[in-house]
């Protein structure tokens, strides 16, 4: 069955989740794209490609390096799927390199707990925010991320106050620089503006509609399943659930204001989304309701095609 064939983390097991985000990605780009096989355009095609199995990749070193789940594949197949079913998420390029960057913050945020080169990280985590939050204005409130993990992990100092501040201001200043150098700080004073829409009617159309309640399902029953495990669990787990507990509720401020509505803005939930729901698979002892909710999300990212 589909729960033990992913409650392991073998590389054949990644290399069969890669290929399946390869399935969602071709299908998607032949299916809702007008193919230019020029050259160009089939090289920014690959290239986007590579960096989602690069972002993938990524994704999955920190969920081990920072046991943010069990040794199963769970997350990354929840992830891959929820990326299939809001197929959107592949042609936002803006925002797919805001993300790709933030996971390289997230990496320096969740690797906190080891209480190594804190400063160091403080300063990488924000650093990286800085430049996704040029992308991406509203990128900037993980930096409240940074500071709810120095609250968990006992890290609150004047210093590590600080640091994550400069870390984003460094490359803030370095783009006013430019801009200002070349008589365009128009364009800088652009991405200071918190552009927003609060219009939900687009999410009415079953495509949306159909995985989104799926996925708010499945989460909120995840929540309401781990909440008593977390305060069961070791000190070191439970600091972990809840800055991951954190991290969704930030993403889920910037989807509610976010100015698309066409299922991109969903990026920034998926990795907190993948790393909840995992947690819970791994701790309910009933392989029926494991198997029925992997085969639910499979087969929702598949009909979500044909609507």
């Amino acid at each position: 069955m589909i729960a033990n064939f992913f409650n392991k983390t073998k590389p054949a097991i990644i290399v069969n989740l890669l290929l399946l985000f390869t399935i969602f990605y071709v299908v998607a780009t032949f299916l809702f794209r007008t193919i230019d096989f020029s050259k160009a355009s089939l090289g920014l095609s690959l290239a986007i490609f590579i960096g989602f199995i690069f972002m993938l990749l990524l994704i999955n070193f920190i969920l081990r390096k920072n046991n943010l789940t069990g040794d199963n594949s769970y997350a990354l197949y929840i992830i891959i799927v929820v990326l299939g079913s809001f197929y959107e998420i592949i042609f936002s390029i803006n925002l797919f390199f805001s993300n790709l960057l933030l996971l390289f913050a997230f990496r320096k945020i969740y690797s906190l707990k080891s209480g190594f080169n804190t400063k160091s990280k403080l300063f990488d985590a924000g650093f990286w925010i800085g430049i996704s939050a040029i992308l991406y204005t509203w990128s900037v409130l993980f930096l409240v991320l940074v500071y709810i993990s120095l609250f968990i992990y006992n890290k609150i100092t004047l210093k590590n106050l600080a640091i994550p501040i400069i870390g984003f201001l460094f490359p803030v200043i370095v783009f006013f620089t430019y801009h200002f150098y070349f008589d365009s700080v128009e364009l800088f004073y652009s991405k200071l503006v918190f552009n927003y829409n609060v219009d939900f009617s687009n999410y009415n159309q079953l495509k949306y509609v159909l995985p989104l309640s799926l996925l708010i399902t499945i989460l909120i029953w995840s929540v309401i399943f781990l909440t008593p495990k977390i305060l069961q669990v070791s000190t070191t787990f439970k600091s972990a659930l809840q800055l991951i507990i954190g991290h969704f509720i930030i993403s889920v401020i910037i989807i509610v204001f976010s100015i698309q509505r066409n299922g991109s803005e969903l990026l920034f939930l998926v990795f907190p989304s993948g790393i909840i729901i995992a947690n819970f698979l791994q701790k309910t002892s009933s392989n029926l309701l494991k198997n029925l909710v992997l085969y639910l999300f499979l087969i929702v990212s598949v009909v979500v095609y044909f609507l």
